[in-house]
Formats: structure tokens, C-alpha cells, sequence
């Protein structure tokens, strides 16, 4: 069995016994033990600490998956999305999103800083949130109208947990939530952080009951892309 790449070895793991687990499965290892991390909360995001320590032992627990909008609400998505792997969602403006797992979240944004004259893709999402769920994937959710005040990093959330309203801060020209699927990253990276895995097919399953995880997948990209978290032109991000 390989080693993992040290990016993958977050002390936000340390956190919650949840992020432990999660962290394993996207190593493939079993659970990890995390050592002597702590955990700083700086400008709302997680920093990173010293690697955790990792043991074959049982399997990691899954999560109970929903969408991340009221499926009654009938909300819309393509199965495509320009440029990079990534599902936009429709919905009025105002809309609740909420957590479509058990996670913790690790990024919140909550100042739409984003210029057209500059176009800084780091920014591009406007105000959003990221959560690492149990199942080890990152969710991430751009171009909120406004983040829940409850909502900040280090929080552990559950489905259904009202993340923020949906609306069109950041480079859009309409309302709707921006949706990735990810690994997590060791550093505060957009190109990652955006999407690597089709989120769609499993929005599908999700809109319909069925549970699937995109865990399997996300641990697959990992491991073709070991770099990809420290240098976006390992998958050609612009």
C-alpha cells in the first residue's frame, strides 16, 4: 500500500474523531489517529498543522446524503459545467442551502470581494462555504446572498443544516449555487476547492433517495493527481 501525499495528513482532523475517519477513508488507510494538532481558527479558515498518524483498523462510517437545496422547491441542474467538473444549481434567489451530509466546516467566506477588472479566479465564488464530510469529501457552495451567522469554521453540521441563502455574489449573472466535489487540500487553494468529480450523478441519485457516495470517486482523483493540490497547472486551472 502507497504512502498518502502529505497535503492529504490535515491536522483539522484532530478536530472531531468524524474528520479522523473521513480523512482515512480518502487515504485508504482506515482511521487515523491524529497526534498532538491543534487547530487555529485565522480569517475564518482552518490552518494546517503537523501530519496525522495513520492505522489500518475498521472501515469509515458513512453519512446520510440529501441535496443541498429543498428537492421540493424543485430546483434545476445541467450535467455539465464550463470548463471543469461542477454542477450549478437553480433556484430563486433567497433560497435555502443547506448541508447535504455530516461534516465540519472548514472555509467560509463571507465578503464578496470579487472585481471584473481583476477576475481573480481565488474569488470568483463570491461568498461561500466549505464542509469536509464524514465520508471524507469536500462539498463546496459559492455565490450565497448571505452565509448563516452560525455557520463558521470548525462547526460540525448535519443534512438539512441551514448553511446560508442562495443568491449571485461572485462572477454570475443569475442566482443560483455553485456545487464541487473534492479531496481536501492542506493549503487555502481555489483550484481544487471548485470541483474535480461530476457532482450531477449523484444529485440525481440524492433528488431520489438513493444513496450514493461520491467518496470512491473523489479517492480515485487523489490518487491520479497527487500534486494537483500545490500546483494548479497539474489540472490545467485558470
Amino acid at each position: 500500500m502507497g504512502t498518502a501525499p502529505d497535503w492529504w495528513h490535515d491536522d483539522i482532523v484532530s478536530r472531531t474523531a468524524a474528520l479522523a475517519v473521513a480523512a482515512a477513508l480518502l487515504t485508504g488507510t482506515g482511521v487515523v489517529a491524529a497526534t498532538s494538532g491543534t487547530v487555529a481558527i485565522v480569517e475564518e479558515r482552518a490552518d494546517r498543522g503537523q501530519d496525522a498518524q495513520v492505522a489500518e483498523t475498521v472501515p469509515p462510517p458513512s453519512t446520510p446524503y440529501r441535496l443541498p437545496v429543498d428537492a421540493s422547491a424543485g430546483p434545476g441542474w445541467n450535467p455539465t459545467h464550463s470548463s471543469y467538473p461542477a454542477t450549478d444549481i437553480f433556484l430563486p434567489c433567497g433560497a435555502d442551502v443547506v448541508s447535504p451530509v455530516h461534516g465540519t466546516v472548514t472555509h467560509v467566506r463571507r465578503v464578496d470581494s470579487w472585481d471584473p477588472a481583476v477576475d481573480d479566479p481565488a474569488t470568483r465564488g463570491g461568498r461561500s462555504v466549505a464542509i469536509v464530510g464524514v465520508d471524507g469529501v469536500r462539498y463546496y457552495f459559492a455565490h450565497f446572498r448571505s452565509v448563516d451567522a452560525a455557520i463558521v469554521v470548525g462547526v460540525t453540521v448535519e443534512p438539512g443544516r441551514l448553511l446560508g441563502s442562495l443568491g449571485d455574489s461572485g462572477r454570475t449573472s443569475a442566482c443560483h449555487l455553485h456545487f464541487g466535489i473534492s479531496p481536501n487540500c492542506s493549503i487555502e487553494e481555489w483550484w481544487v476547492r471548485r470541483g474535480v468529480v461530476w457532482p450531477a450523478p449523484y444529485l440525481d441519485d440524492w433528488r431520489v433517495g438513493r444513496q450514493t457516495s461520491p467518496a470512491s470517486a473523489v479517492r480515485e482523483w487523489a490518487v491520479r493527481y497527487p500534486d494537483a493540490c500545490d500546483d494548479p497547472s497539474v489540472i490545467g486551472a485558470a
